[in-house]
């Protein structure tokens, strides 16, 4: 009888328990596929790593001779290392007008035990003397490419034929972005693997040098260690950047993805869960204070308290437990398309746990648990009833004036109905407090969610309408003297204006922190590159000391008028010089000093050195003009659009557009709930 009940029960309120169990199913759809996502990602790293035998330590060189690599595998601490070639080289593609880049990374084919490897998905093995290429997946799979295809590629200011050999992977480019980007495009940026002797071909001047080291550490060995005794060796060769796995951009990358995928799995299952329970608990407590004569009659036929309290703890075991083995095998369900759908973000092998019990029946207990915990919360009452009491109805509950009715004007304004509303407030006030919090956090999520993607989209336009105001940013091939390129440059019809600018790797230290930075060398005069402070004011970059970005002075724990040590591989003369912060400002995107170009020039011993320039063109047409004019120059590295990237920025936020109507989704059931 009391099983027909409670079915009888939850169909005439059918509408409350359905949105407590939507909310139930995301929290252990959440839960069951976020988990398995997280342990896949995590296993396919883990493999990946091992397999491929990725690197504890990076090294980034001006040039070594290749003879002294051995000489530094015999550091105490190190137990291999590789000196490469690794050069960025443009891609000829006629039927495409934005840049294509890939970055060309030395094999040696001799070395069976190359760190860094690269796992070889399909095609056949690299031979020396004919330009053969193995290219990363995600490159392959974006430009239809077919094995056998050929790139041409432009490589010491002349053109070459590579063909594609086969496609592959390495743990070093499991999230692989160029330069400064934030996120993979690999429609215009890619990897390619050749052989050794064929990279000395493309670059004759780099035959018998390397520039670029990875090395892998003996077991029980920290960094550190391998450091200190590294890097003097390195700094007589221009050490660029000298850094630990923990570093470098792709394992940062997949390791946070990876940590916030387990944080989900914990954090909005909970959240969930928990909202799902204060509403079962606002439920069985309305519930049981309406059928308290019913409880009456059941306590008069012999029904015990345990019966009655176990009968309304079934409708939280109902729900808790439907909704629990519902989501979880509904999450073990999506599992696997959400793993696909990360590796199309991450260069990694994929791997599948499969049908997982272990979280089907954690979610389940997680579930049941939370649910009968807010059951018994809210049927509780019921135990403390007597035949006798419960039979007759409650005492009336107080009348007294709420607070706000004590207020004249807001009592003036409400009618009867409102004031029976505002009673009743009050005197529910734990419910009234649940109900409260329900629908602010609803609004919140809501709103939180539509606002995400505008809030990118109006970063993106603060960057490149204020700060970044070019059309087009020219890479020199090298750092030279700025005064003949930019002469150069202005001499081509479709430029209407041309501005230099230094971007300078280095280290600024202060007392036992330090960072790696680029360093912006900015005209004074300049117009297509703006400094702005907090109030949006442009700020004309100093003469003697550095501006640096909120984000940096947090990391070196400056100030205003701190004293930091700056080391460059292009300072001439010292091994370090001291310079001043001159100013602190905002910096939504990325993490950057800047100083006026003729001071940074003077500060480095390199007057009038530029590695880029800022260009304005007449006319729409004039970008891929410029590009076709300098497709094989040797002053040219590459020529990137600023509205080529405020486009691919935004068609990024477009692929998150599911998530956001997830959470509105979400928010909506909450406040309906």
């Amino acid at each position: 009888m009391l099983w027909r009940k409670m079915v009888r029960d939850i169909w005439e309120n059918k509408g409350s328990y359905i949105a407590c169990l939507v909310i139930v199913l995301m929290g252990l759809i959440v839960f069951t596929s976020v988990s398995i996502v997280s342990t896949n990602l995590e296993l396919a790293k883990e493999t990946f790593y091992r397999e491929q035998n990725f690197a504890h330590g990076f090294a980034e060189i001006v040039v070594m001779p290749e003879a002294n690599v051995a000489r530094l595998a015999q550091i105490e601490g190190i137990r291999e290392i590789n000196g490469r070639i690794v050069k960025e080289v443009q891609v000829h593609d006629p039927e495409r007008e934005e840049n294509v880049y890939l970055q060309l990374v030395s094999l040696d084919l001799s070395d069976p035990n190359r760190v860094n490897d690269v796992r070889l998905l399909e095609g056949t093995e690299l031979v020396e003397g004919e330009l053969l290429a193995w290219v990363d997946n995600q490159f392959f799979a974006a430009h239809n490419l077919k094995l056998g295809d050929t790139l041409e590629i432009i490589a010491g200011g002349r053109s070459w034929e590579i063909t594609i050999a086969g496609v592959g992977m390495s743990p070093e480019f499991s999230y692989p972005i160029r330069g400064a980007e934030l996120y993979p495009n690999p429609e215009q940026f890619g990897i390619a693997f050749l052989p050794r002797a064929d990279m000395k071909t493309l670059f004759p001047e780099l035959r018998e040098q390397v520039n670029d080291v990875v090395f892998t550490l003996e077991d029980g060995v920290g960094y550190e260690e391998v450091r200190d005794r590294l890097e003097p060796e390195l700094d007589q060769y221009g050490l660029l950047n000298l850094y630990p796995r923990e570093d470098q951009i792709s394992h940062i990358i997949l390791t946070q993805e990876i940590e916030g995928q387990k944080a989900a799995a914990t954090s909005f299952p909970l959240l969930f869960l928990t909202i799902a329970g204060i509403i079962l608990y606002i439920m069985l407590k309305r519930l049981v204070e309406q059928q308290r004569g019913q409880i009456g009659i059941l306590m008069g036929l012999g029904y015990t308290r345990r019966e009655i309290a176990l009968h309304y703890l079934s409708y939280a075991l109902v729900v808790g437990a439907g909704g629990g083995l519902l989501g979880g095998l509904i999450g073990i369900g999506l599992a696997t398309p959400l793993t696909d759908l990360l590796i199309e973000f991450f260069n990694v092998p994929i791997v599948y746990e499969g049908f997982s019990w272990f979280y089907l029946g954690q979610g389940l207990l997680l579930s049941v648990a939370v649910f009968l915990v807010a059951g018994y919360t809210g049927a509780r009452y019921a135990l403390q009833l007597k035949p006798a009491e419960a039979m007759r109805p409650p005492a009336p509950p107080s009348g007294r004036k709420f607070i706000l009715e004590k207020i004249g004007f807001f009592s003036a304004m409400l009618t009867m109905q409102g004031k029976m509303a505002i009673r009743n407030l009050s005197r529910n006030k734990g419910r009234s407090l649940f109900m409260f919090l329900g629908i602010m956090l609803s609004c919140a999520l809501v709103a939180v969610s539509w606002s995400f993607s505008d809030m990118v989209d109006k970063l993106i336009f603060y960057q490149y309408d204020q700060v970044e105001v070019y059309d087009a940013k020219v890479t020199l091939a090298g750092p030279r003297a700025g005064r003949p390129a930019q002469r150069e440059l202005e001499g081509n019809v479709e430029v209407s204006w041309v501005e230099p600018l230094a971007e300078i790797p280095a280290t600024l230290s202060h007392r036992w922190r330090e960072e790696r930075v680029a360093v912006l060398g900015i005209s004074r005069e300049s117009t297509l590159y703006n400094i702005l402070d907090s109030r949006g004011k442009k700020i004309t970059p100093p003469v003697e000391g550095l501006i640096l970005s909120e984000r940096l002075a947090e990391k070196l724990d400056v100030v205003k008028g701190s004293v930091l040590e700056l080391e460059s591989p292009y300072l001439r003369g010292e091994d370090e010089v001291r310079v001043e912060v001159y100013d602190i400002i905002p910096q939504y995107i990325g993490m950057n000093a800047y100083m006026e170009l003729s001071a940074l020039g003077e500060l480095l011993g390199q007057g009038g050195l530029v590695t880029s320039l800022l260009v304005k063109v007449k006319e729409e047409g004039g970008i891929p003009a410029l590009r076709e004019r300098y497709r094989e120059s040797e002053l040219v590295a590459g020529i990137d659009s600023s509205e080529e990237q405020i486009g691919a920025a935004r068609d990024l936020m477009e692929t998150f557009g599911s998530i956001i109507y997830l959470y509105v989704l979400v928010g909506v059931v909450i406040g309906f709930a």
